[in-house]
């Protein structure tokens, strides 16, 4: 190792530079492990509980209110969502990165922050995760990447939202499921 021109320089051994490294990035991996293993866990109990007792129907908080429609339902919340939009062709970007408030509702997909954004839940062609990201996949090819706490309980939630949307009868008719108050 070569002594630095500079007086007061730190040198650091290879070694002791490599093991401190290591120990960060073990630690940041048993973090993303305890994580995702979370996450999971409350997924599957979520998937069991819209099973047992259909989608939720929370209150709406300010932010929200304004916006549904009289008939719609806020399903899931999720605080400090980063959202990233994506055109068909690869690396091309619609939009700089929003952040926001992103509400799964029993209609749409809803991020309100500076800007916002609205995704219709029959929009939707597929939703995939991506390590701690949650990819959705829109009919007309478009996308977009969502970083949010609990990314697979987010998922399962969108799904059983859709889900409910396709059974639930058209404008007007009162039969088939609809979301239970909380």
């Amino acid at each position: 190792m070569e002594r630095s021109p500079r007086t007061g320089a730190r040198f650091v051994d290879d070694r002791i530079g490599l093991a401190g490294s290591a120990d960060a990035a073990l630690a940041d991996a048993g973090d993303i492990v305890a994580r995702v293993a979370a996450d999971e866990a409350a997924a599957d109990e979520a998937r069991l509980r819209f099973r047992r007792e259909g989608l939720p129907a929370l209150p709406p908080d300010a932010c929200i209110a304004p916006v549904l429609d009289p008939d719609e339902q806020v399903v899931a919340v999720r605080h400090a969502a980063l959202l990233d939009r994506r055109a068909p062709s690869p690396g091309t970007r619609l939009t700089p990165g929003l952040a926001g408030e992103l509400y799964v509702t029993s209609r749409r997909l809803l991020l309100l922050g500076r800007v916002t954004l609205s995704f219709e839940l029959d929009a939707i062609e597929d939703a995939v995760l991506s390590g701690e990201r949650l990819l959705v996949v829109l009919r007309d090819g478009h996308g977009v990447a969502l970083q949010v706490a609990g990314p697979r309980l987010l998922w399962v939630e969108i799904a059983a939202a859709r889900a409910s949307a396709r059974s639930a009868p058209a404008p007007g008719s009162s039969a088939g499921p609809q979301p239970r108050t909380r």
